[in-house]
């Protein structure tokens, strides 16, 4: 089997998921086939070539090409899948204590919630908690993470309207070409703004999104006193386990 580099995947996750998502080593872990086969699904369905039959040739050109790194993604993301199963067997295979699930029955199911998967031992983000917990699917995740960033102002924007920016500089760092580095990194590579500059947008724009939890309620997962008690679950969780990591997993905002 062919071996695939984490910046691949990366890479690869960006042409299936798109690069609204922030992603990261949380995100891979939750990585599951169906959730890839979902996303795969509904970009072929836009970018298939047959859609631009009649197009121009230049259209057709670049349809086909983006096809064609479609395909290449899905068949890198699968491929890191499978490395990450093979190592995880080998790595269970070798540890005389490695906790075997117990199957449930049908009658379990109403105590879904209850029967937790083991937590990581490091901070999490409230999406990835809700799906070890057992709370949510993988698509909720991935749903939910796009709606919340559909929720953010578009960085470049904010620029413009505080007169950072304009539409020339915004261009300007749109099309520059600089691996995986997101809009304010590279504005700090052309010199178009500072460090000090990017960390306040970074902040201004988190701060008009609406917090995950209010997406799971929104769509029925549970009710208002539930994320309130999942919320201090996951604060003290991450508490827990804070040495070593940043501060942003600790504080939660109720509604």
């Amino acid at each position: 089997m062919p071996q695939v580099t984490e910046t691949e995947v990366f890479r690869a996750c960006r042409t299936l998921f798109g690069t609204e998502l922030q992603l990261n080593r949380d995100f891979l872990s939750y990585l599951q086939p169906a959730g890839v086969r979902s996303a795969y699904r509904k970009k072929a369905k836009i970018t298939h070539p047959d859609r631009f039959a009649i197009s121009a040739v230049g259209t057709r050109t670049k349809q086909h090409r983006l096809f064609q790194d479609l395909n290449q993604a899905h068949q890198t993301v699968q491929i890191y899948m499978q490395q990450q199963k093979l190592f995880s067997a080998r790595k269970f295979s070798r540890n005389d204590s490695a906790y075997t699930r117990p199957k449930r029955s049908h009658q379990d199911a109403p105590h879904r919630q209850q029967q937790h998967r083991i937590l990581p031992a490091r901070p999490l983000q409230f999406g990835l908690f809700l799906y070890y917990q057992e709370i949510i699917p993988f698509n909720a995740v991935i749903a939910a993470i796009t709606w919340q960033r559909q929720q953010r102002p578009v960085l470049g924007a904010i620029a413009k309207r505080w007169g950072w920016l304009n539409e020339k500089n915004i261009h300007t760092i749109i099309n520059h070409r600089s691996g995986f580095h997101k809009f304010g990194e590279r504005a700090e590579q052309l010199g178009l703004l500072n460090q000090r500059q990017v960390r306040t947008l970074l902040f201004h724009q988190r701060s008009q999104q609406k917090q995950m939890g209010r997406y799971f309620v929104e769509q029925g997962y549970f009710g208002e006193a539930t994320l309130n008690q999942l919320l201090l679950q996951l604060a003290e969780h991450n508490q827990t386990f804070r040495k070593g990591f940043s501060g942003h997993y600790y504080y939660f905002h109720r509604s």
